[in-house]
């Protein structure tokens, strides 16, 4: 299958340290792409330039064969790429339902000046419905966010990131102060979430990682050192030295 998400040469410098160091990264439409690393490889830096939060000093983005590499986080969106967990932020006083219905709202391009009437409208509220259920929330529909367990939380916000209706999910760290029953269940909605998006994942639970990715690429310095499936990065020298030598 062709690139969804193509990266060449991507620098990214602050001062004197380089963060991002001449990155190609190539993300095939369907599959689930793993960035790992130590800490201080670069990989959320990577993933705001991707984003668009941060500007590269170099190099070249392109999604579905656009060039994003200048376009602003808006247009990236428009485009189909959605950063999970900084998309938009979850209103704690609003229910998941609601939280989820408006940003249907905003796809279908509905005005917020009649929010309470848009809040019985099933045009939105069904949709909401149908994606709180993939993300295991339906029985939390009617609870207000701000009462959602942690983990709970995490997931609403991945509800609202696809109902983007996003073609490519950057996920930074989704795991991220879970527990191992909450991390579990993350890592199962994860990989249901595999067959309606295409993902870039940055995490650090080594154990997700290599349940869910097709292919991984390995992070050291800024630099790509490896890249490939999940049985042949466990396997080479390079990465056990640099990276998963000291996880274990």
């Amino acid at each position: 299958m062709s690139a969804l998400l193509e990266v060449r040469g991507l620098m990214k410098r602050f001062g004197g340290l380089i963060a991002t160091n001449n990155l190609d990264l190539d993300v095939t439409e369907g599959e689930l792409h793993a960035l790992i690393g130590p800490n201080g490889a670069g990989k959320s830096t990577a993933i705001g330039l991707i984003s668009g939060e941060l500007k590269p000093d170099a190099g070249t983005i392109r999604l579905a064969g656009a060039d994003i590499t200048g376009a602003p986080i808006a247009a990236r969106v428009r485009l189909g790429m959605t950063r999970s967990f900084q998309v938009t932020s979850i209103l704690p006083e609003f229910t998941a339902l609601e939280n989820v219905a408006l940003v249907e709202q905003i796809r279908a391009g509905h005005s917020f000046r009649f929010w309470r009437e848009a809040a019985r409208d099933r045009s939105l509220t069904d949709p909401a419905l149908d994606m709180l259920a993939r993300m295991g929330l339906a029985a939390r529909a009617e609870v207000a966010a701000r009462d959602l367990a942690h983990g709970e939380q995490r997931q609403l916000e991945l509800a609202m990131a696809l109902m983007t209706g996003a073609k490519l999910l950057l996920l930074d760290e989704p795991m991220a102060g879970l527990g191992a029953t909450e991390s579990q269940a993350m890592t199962t909605i994860l990989a249901g979430l595999k067959r309606h998006a295409t993902i870039l994942l940055v995490e650090h639970d080594m154990d997700a990682v290599f349940a869910l990715a097709d292919r991984i690429t390995v992070l050291v310095y800024g630099q790509a050192i490896a890249s490939g499936p999940p049985d042949a990065i466990r396997a080479d020298p390079a990465v056990r030295a640099a990276y998963l030598g000291e996880e274990a």
